[in-house]
């Protein structure tokens, strides 16, 4: 298998008796290349000798993180114990996958800028990882899927529309709405919050300054002027491969509701489409029955709901089974 064969460099947790796992480059253009791990069932084989033994062929399961520079974990530095990714890929390892999950650019041991690159260029980035992983010859190229959480399930949604071919999508707390619409949503739910800093009578003219701020932001920001222009339903009309959109019902970041929005457009466009609401799980998917962005760094219980891996490694396993 063509894997890279240098040791892997993932060192929070030790490797299962039964998984492999290398570290790999991607090559994205001549100024970016995304470093990440990839692991994969024992049963696959390392590659790395007795070329002409037979090898399992596996499915696929790029796993692609929302906003901000996240590494292959999809760790977050203000949350300490908080790599979802890593959770994912065990359990999609065990289930029978090969789990590619990568540092975004320009941060970890990626290369290129994140400063100013947008949805557009992230959905490229995972492009080029599904293209790096058709030519593996273990991974078969007819089934390889996405999973991608927030504006990950925005670049999800965009390099599937690129790509009929995909085998499957989960998107996980995806907006329906865009950007504009869902920072106008935050902004909202947060000066109607707190009675005490905002009075009722002061709410308008605040929520009128800060659109016009992040208006002015947006105009000499271009990830976030695509972010506020970029409608999901809009591209959404072109994926027709089954859609698992799994939502927190606490979720204060992007409104649960949007799975369902999502979920009708899908449906028109025809696709097989699947919706699970996970009950007291906020944005991140942790367990948090108030789901307030503020209150993250109070979270004792940093690890995703056991019922959001389920539910995506069982859609999954349906629809891309592993032979």
């Amino acid at each position: 298998m063509a894997f890279a064969t240098m040791a892997c460099g993932d060192s929070r947790a030790p490797l299962r008796a039964d998984t492999h796992a290398a570290d790999v480059v991607i090559e994205v253009d001549s100024a970016t290349t995304l470093a990440g791990t990839i692991s994969w069932p024992a049963a696959v084989g390392t590659g790395a000798a007795d070329t002409d033994a037979p090898r399992a062929v596996v499915p696929a399961v790029l796993l692609i993180a929302g906003s901000g520079p996240q590494d292959r974990d999809g760790a977050r530095v203000e949350l300490p114990g908080y790599a979802p990714w890593r959770d994912f890929s065990a359990a999609l390892v065990s289930a029978g996958f090969a789990v590619l999950r990568l540092d975004d650019r320009g941060t970890g041991a990626s290369r290129g800028r994140f400063a100013g690159a947008t949805t557009d260029d992230f959905a490229r980035d995972a492009a080029a990882a599904v293209s790096w992983l058709r030519r593996q010859p273990s991974i078969d190229r007819a089934r390889i899927a996405l999973v991608g959480h927030s504006e990950g399930a925005v670049v999800a949604l965009l390099a599937a529309r690129a790509d009929p071919a995909l085998g499957a999508l989960v998107l996980l707390g995806a907006p329906s709405r865009s950007g504009r619409e869902i920072a106008r949503w935050q902004r909202q739910q947060l000066v109607s919050s707190d009675l005490a800093r905002w009075p009722s009578t002061e709410r308008r003219a605040v929520l009128a300054a800060a659109e016009s701020e992040a208006e002015q932001m947006a105009a000499h920001d271009p990830w976030l002027r695509r972010w506020f222009a970029l409608d999901p339903r809009a591209v959404a009309t072109s994926v027709t491969r089954p859609v698992l959109l799994v939502h927190g019902d606490t979720d204060r970041q992007v409104p649960p509701e949007h799975a369902d929005e999502l979920a009708a457009v899908l449906r028109d466009a025809g696709a097989d489409v699947e919706v699970r609401h996970v009950s007291d799980t906020d944005h991140l998917l942790l367990p948090d029955h108030d789901g307030d962005p503020q209150g993250y760094v109070r979270l004792a219980d940093r690890r995703p709901r056991a019922a959001v891996i389920a539910a995506t490694t069982h859609f999954l396993s349906i629809h891309m089974a592993p032979r």
